[in-house]
C-alpha cells in the first residue's frame, strides 16, 4: 500500500505507524546495514552510560544545542540512533532517514515525535521544508558528495540551518595506503563477514602492534594509520578496553567496506558553497563540520 507523509511528495510503503520505506534494498549502503545490525548499541550513550554522542552532537551544532528545541528536524543518516535519541528529545518533530537496514534497529523507534524513512535521501522530493537539517558521517559515502551536499540544502526553509560534516581528505590525498593498498587488498582477500571474524579474533594483538608502531614513530597517528589500517580510539575516547575494541572493529569495517568514500578538503567545500551562494555561519576547519543557511 502506497502512503504519503507531510514532508515529501514521494509515495512510500508503510511499514509501521511511524515507519515508511522508499528503497527496500540497501543499495550502496549494504555494509552499513550489517554494521549497525551487529554493533547497534556500541555508540548509544543511554545504553553504555556514555556522554560521547551528546558531546559530539554539541560539537556538530557549535555548542548551540538549544537551537534544536521545538524545531522540525530532518536527520539524514540516522544509523542505530546515536544522535536520534537526542534529536527526539529536543525536536517538535524529527524525520530520520537512512538508506541502510540499520534504521530498523534505531533506538528511538518508539518515540512518538519521530518518523523513520528507509530511503536514499537523494531520491526524496521535498514538499514541506524543515527548520534544521542534521547530517553527520554521510556525505562522503554518497556517489557525489557535493551534489548530495546541495541536495540536503533543498530540504531546509529560508530561516533554517544545515549542520553537516564531510570526512576530511588526508594530507596526502588518495596516495594514502588506505585507498590504493589496504582497501583493495583486504576486499580482495576477505568478504565482509570473514574480515569481521578475523578482527574479532585478533583485534587485541593488532591494536597492541599498532600502538607500538605509533610509539616508534613519535606518537604519529599518520604513520601508524598508513602501516596498519585499523581504527584505534585509545587516548581519544574515555571508554573501557572492551568498548575500544568494539569501536575499532566497527569503524574499521565501516572504513574498509564502504562502497563510496570521497573525503573532501575544507577549502573545496567552502568554494563549492560560495559558488552556490550558500551562507557559511560556522566552520570547524579541523573536523570539516559546518553550519550553513540559504541566502535570501
Amino acid at each position: 500500500m502506497n502512503s504519503k507523509i507531510e514532508y515529501f511528495k514521494n509515495k512510500f510503503s508503510k511499514f509501521e505507524d511511524n515507519f515508511y520505506i522508499l528503497d527496500k534494498n540497501d543499495a550502496y549502503a549494504d555494509n552499513f546495514g550489517k554494521q549497525w545490525r551487529d554493533y547497534r548499541n556500541v555508540q548509544i550513550d543511554s545504553y553504555n552510560n556514555f556522554k560521547i554522542s551528546i558531546e559530539y552532537l554539541n560539537e556538530m551544532v557549535f555548542n548551540n544545542i538549544s537551537l534544536l528545541k521545538d524545531k522540525n528536524i530532518l536527520e539524514i543518516g540516522s544509523g542505530a540512533g546515536r544522535f536520534t535519541e537526542y534529536l527526539a528529545k529536543y525536536a517538535k518533530k524529527c524525520v530520520s532517514v537512512d538508506l541502510s537496514s540499520s534504521i530498523y534497529h534505531n533506538i528511538s523507534r518508539n518515540e512518538k515525535n519521530v518518523t523513520f524513512i528507509k530511503a536514499d535521501f537523494n531520491k526524496l522530493l521535498i514538499d514541506k521544508k524543515f527548520d534544521i537539517i542534521f547530517c553527520r558521517g554521510v556525505l562522503q559515502h554518497t556517489p557525489n558528495p557535493l551534489d548530495s551536499l546541495l541536495k540536503i540544502h533543498s530540504f531546509v526553509n529560508n530561516d533554517g540551518y544545515v549542520f553537516f560534516d564531510i570526512y576530511k581528505m588526508p594530507i596526502i590525498g588518495y596516495a594514502h595506503p588506505k585507498y590504493f593498498l589496504w582497501r583493495p587488498l583486504i576486499k580482495k582477500i576477505y568478504k565482509y563477514e570473514k574480515f569481521e571474524s578475523f578482527l574479532k579474533k585478533r583485534i587485541e594483538i593488532i591494536l597492541k602492534l599498532k600502538r607500538l608502531i605509533k610509539k616508534i614513530f613519535f606518537n604519529s597517528d599518520f604513520f601508524s594509520d598508513c602501516i596498519i589500517p585499523i581504527w584505534d580510539y585509545k587516548g581519544k575516547l574515555d571508554i573501557s578496553d572492551e568498548s575500544l575494541k568494539l569501536w575499532s572493529i566497527m569503524d574499521t569495517l565501516d572504513g574498509i567496506y564502504a562502497k563510496y568514500d570521497y573525503p573532501q578538503s575544507n577549502k573545496k567545500i567552502v568554494n563549492f558553497l560560495n559558488t552556490k551562494k550558500i551562507i557559511i555561519i560556522n566552520n570547524n576547519k579541523i573536523k570539516n563540520i559546518l553550519q550553513t543557511k540559504l541566502s535570501k
